[in-house]
């Protein structure tokens, strides 16, 4: 049985489109399907929580229509991982998640590699302890100036306007460019895998990576895998805000760590810690963060229908 959980406002509204392109597919193969469509923020998660919870299949093939963010909401309101098989397809600004695992971007081609798939692939989840409570990550969680840019992206007219030009992507590049006037740099602690611990009196920024891309195709990790049951973290810290613009710039093509200042490191497990009030993200989604932010990967626990060709 395949349930959709449709976000009809993903892409400034073209959501619904794409969803009338997929049930004309479906319909036309004769599929037996659900649909639920969001309507705010969390509605997906609560979707997909009651989806998971009703007992009623075995086994279930949950979908998601939307972008990063309601992928990350449904992955947060699945009640029972060993009973789900998951599957995406990508309607949103950036669609980090898809690029990653080589999912197709046009919609029919997306609805047949669900329909017939060829590929199934196991993958790791983050988790973050979000204000006392875990929330899971597909793509990426950071803090500092590529959250900030997440946070402004998130509320900005100009990712509107541009995704009516279907130029999406460029809201993150002019976002990144304008908060790199306003970021400020703070004191941080890294402590990887409970073991290793970092200090950095100027941090910009430190993120944890369970795939590749972020923010529209940027490579902060670019070794970032999400089947090898570990975290790549990057920390840009320094005397400078000058060093941002080139590392934001060098990271679209992932050979940012040639500047100094920034560091790469893998772990399963990492602590973020600073005592100053640091924008948040989960997979693009903004929090705010004061204290301590622990990370930690779960192997394998979902499982996707991939795409046709391997990341």
């Amino acid at each position: 049985m395949y349930y959709f959980i449709v976000n009809p406002g993903s892409r400034s509204g073209s959501g619904k489109l794409v969803w009338k392109k997929v049930e004309e597919i479906l319909d036309s193969e004769d599929v037996e399907y659900r649909v639920f469509f969001t309507s705010c923020r969390y509605h997906a998660a609560r979707l997909a929580r009651e989806i998971t919870a009703s007992g009623r299949d075995s086994r279930i093939t949950l979908v998601a229509v939307g972008g990063d963010g309601t992928v990350n909401e449904i992955l947060n309101g699945i009640e029972d991982f060993s009973k789900i098989t998951f599957a995406y397809i990508p309607t949103g600004s950036s669609n980090d998640f898809a690029r990653a695992l080589g999912l197709p971007s046009d919609t029919a081609a997306a609805v047949q590699n669900i329909l017939h798939p060829s590929y199934f692939r196991r993958i790791d989840l983050g988790t973050a302890q979000l204000e006392n409570r875990p929330w899971k990550f597909a793509v990426s969680c950071g803090c500092g100036y590529d959250a900030a840019i997440c946070h402004a992206a998130f509320s900005s007219p100009l990712k509107n306007l541009l995704n009516r030009l279907h130029l999406g992507k460029l809201t993150y590049i002019a976002t990144g460019i304008k908060q790199l006037i306003l970021c400020r740099p703070a004191p941080m602690t890294l402590i990887l895998d409970g073991r290793k611990t970092l200090r950095y009196r100027r941090t910009y920024f430190a993120v944890a990576m369970n795939c590749r891309f972020e923010g529209g195709g940027v490579k902060f990790c670019p070794s970032a895998r999400p089947d090898d049951g570990l975290l790549d973290v990057c920390v840009a810290e320094g005397p400078s805000r000058l060093l941002i613009l080139p590392l934001f710039l060098l990271s679209l093509a992932g050979i940012h760590r040639i500047l100094p200042g920034v560091h790469m490191f893998r772990a399963r497990t990492v602590e973020f810690q600073s005592s100053a009030r640091l924008p948040v993200h989960t997979d693009g989604e903004p929090y705010f963060l004061k204290g301590k932010l622990q990370l930690s990967c779960s192997p394998g626990l979902l499982s996707i229908i991939a795409g046709p060709r391997q990341s």
